[in-house]
Parts: C-alpha cells; structure tokens; sequence
C-alpha cells in the first residue's frame, strides 16, 4: 500500500494548474449524436490548458456522448447580443471532480479543434 501512496504522489494532478479567470466564452450548445434536443452548458475553466462542463451524473446527455467524440457546437460570447461561434469540439474525457467537490456531477473536457 505504501508503494501505491508514493506512486499517486509523483503523479501531476492537471486540475491542479493554475486557472485563467476570463474566458471568451461563457456557455456552449450542441446537439449530441443523432439525438434532436439541444444541451446548453455554462463553460468552466478546469485549468490553464483546459476548460469544459459539469453534467449531472443523472443527465441523459451522458448517454449520447463518449470521450473522442467530435461535436459541431455552438459558443455563446459573454455578451449577450454577441452572436454564437460554432466550432467542432472534442470530448476529451468525462471523469469525476474531485472528491468533496460538485457532487453528483462528471467533468466533461472539450477541445476546440477548428
């Protein structure tokens, strides 16, 4: 046991980086796989290389995508007169937060890749 406990120490937790305050973007939609509901999901920042959403552990959304999926989204500036910019995204991961925190709900990582 001691030697699993000394391994997760070494491990870099990527959360853990340092934060950007303001994003461009305050929300995202999208519309998940053959599927005719729109999701729409206030953006966070989960870290300097990286941002996504938090999904209810019970949101039938969680059953429409994976990680690798690329989604056709649209995000929506601060600015509410500000038209949304579509982009295709990437499902990097979905995964749980930390422990104690945003219970009932998974991380899901985006990547914008055009």
């Amino acid at each position: 046991m001691a030697e699993n406990d000394s391994g997760r120490n070494k491990m870099k937790n990527l959360r853990d980086e340092p934060r950007t305050e303001d994003r461009e973007n305050a929300s995202v939609e999208f519309i998940p796989g053959k599927n005719e509901i729109a999701y729409h999901f206030r953006l966070k920042d989960f870290s300097s290389k990286g941002f996504g959403i938090m999904v209810r552990k019970d949101s039938k959304v969680l059953t429409h995508i994976s990680p690798g999926d690329i989604l056709d989204m649209k995000y929506y500036p601060k600015q509410a007169t500000a038209t949304p910019v579509p982009h295709r995204t990437q499902i990097k991961h979905i995964s749980e937060p930390e422990p104690g925190q945003h219970r009932d709900h998974m991380l899901v990582g985006l990547l914008i890749i055009e």
